[in-house]
């Protein structure tokens, strides 16, 4: 499958949102003189260049409030990232709002942003083309026929895109702007975790699912990143998913599905999610409220429900809760670090408690620091040695550095629980 989720986030673009009208038009085409008295009429502005893809400079004389030209100019892109989503949403495309956010190209040259005098001056650059996006937009109805979402619930249908996009995606960071497009995604198969965002916004928002996508960092105390994901609406709340983080090397996990703020980073508290400033501020956050918790399909109407969020082949009568030390003995290195030579051999261990290895369904691993540093890998998996079990992972040092890989158990009834060795490469 893909890459783990710590090289994910090292190579994600950075995620701005911005809003256009339903208006496509060719990059040409020529836009008579612009003004606005406020942030709303110069969101619709902006938007319509953004939608036609127009790449000249352009600008808007703007009689505003002085402070609305500071959040326009700002470092944290307030005006692109919060303020055209909450003001104008067209609902009669998708092709605005959100999809426009993560097509807007604020990481390299070519882009400028700027005043003079009551005018503000825009030069935008974009990840898709227009030709592309016109491209994406004649294939999603017919995935979406095919997936045959048209008589599900909304769970349903979020479960339905959240697997279509996994299993679609092979994660690559290689090939230019197209890898953090929805085109990419579709016609390439290949692309980034930007790519899954806006491949969830644009399926979801078509299918009748409120979406939102969402800009910021993953990663704590590691090789934080910049990272995109999305928070869909079921009943009355928002809640997030990363389907990015759910496409694992060994298939689609739910670690990070329909998940709220207290628990969207419980499979692994140490690669922790941030959402960009402007998200955690109103107007965003008071329009867009996060649950607390995971959505929980069994408390909500037919509309909203569906099967168990953990796992679809979890029986529903299972209720127990494991903690790692419920499960795991001793591990190997017994320290939990470990060093190995370049071109050396080194295997990593859990030993499972006797009777234990019945709950454990899968075992699987995430390189989550040093990918580079080491070659060779081996996942045996769950073993048996005169009735003792233990999990075994091997692999080789190539070049010197730290390395943090994390073992992961797959329990039967839908937890994932994880310990991380670390170490380095000498």
């Amino acid at each position: 499958m893909n890459e783990n989720k710590a090289s994910k986030v090292l190579k994600r673009v950075v995620a701005v949102v911005a809003i256009a009208v339903c208006i496509i038009a060719s990059p040409s085409v020529a836009f008579a003189a612009e003004s606005a008295s406020n942030l709303t009429e110069l969101a619709k502005i902006v938007a319509k260049h953004g939608v036609a893809r127009d790449t000249s400079k352009f600008s808007v004389t703007y009689t505003g409030k002085d402070s609305d030209v500071d959040r326009i100019i700002d470092d944290d892109f307030t005006f692109f990232t919060s303020d055209l989503v909450t003001l104008w949403d067209d609902p009669d495309t998708s092709d605005d709002a959100d999809y426009l956010a993560g097509n807007l190209n604020f990481t390299t040259d070519g882009h400028d942003i700027y005043t003079e005098g009551n005018k503000i001056y825009f030069k935008l650059k974009y990840f898709e083309k227009l030709s592309q996006t016109q491209k994406v937009n004649e294939k999603v109805p017919q995935i979406l026929s095919q997936l045959g979402v048209s008589s599900m619930s909304n769970y349903d249908k979020v479960k339905t895109i959240h697997d279509y996009v996994c299993d679609l995606i092979t994660y690559d960071a290689e090939g230019g702007d197209v890898v953090s497009t929805m085109y990419g995604a579709l016609f390439n198969k290949r692309a980034l975790c930007n790519s899954y965002s806006l491949c969830m916004y644009k399926l979801l928002t078509e299918a009748g699912v409120p979406c939102k996508f969402i800009g910021g960092k993953a990663g704590t105390g590691r090789d934080a990143g910049g990272h995109a994901w999305n928070i869909v609406a079921l009943g009355d709340k928002w809640y997030n998913l990363d389907a990015t983080w759910d496409d694992s090397d060994e298939g689609i996990i739910y670690d990070y599905f329909l998940k709220g703020s207290s628990d969207f980073d419980e499979a692994d508290p140490d690669q922790k999610h941030d959402m960009d400033a402007p998200y955690k501020k109103a107007p965003f956050s008071t329009k867009f409220p996060i649950a607390k918790t995971a959505f929980d399909p069994n408390t909500m109407s037919d509309e909203n429900s569906g099967s168990d969020i953990n796992d679809p082949d979890t029986d529903e009568e299972e209720t127990t809760v494991y903690k790692l030390s419920d499960i795991v003995d001793g591990r190997y290195p017994s320290s939990g670090k470990f060093s190995v030579k370049k071109k050396k051999g080194k295997e990593l261990q859990l030993y499972i408690k006797s009777g234990m290895e019945s709950i454990v369904s899968k075992v699987t691993y995430k390189v989550t620091k040093g990918k580079k540093n080491i070659k060779s890998i081996k996942n045996f998996g769950l073993l048996e040695d005169e009735g003792e079990y233990f999990t075994d992972f091997y692999f080789k040092g190539k070049k010197k550095g730290a390395v943090n890989i994390k073992i992961i158990l797959k329990l039967t009834n839908g937890q994932s629980l994880g310990y991380t060795f670390k170490g380095k490469v000498k």
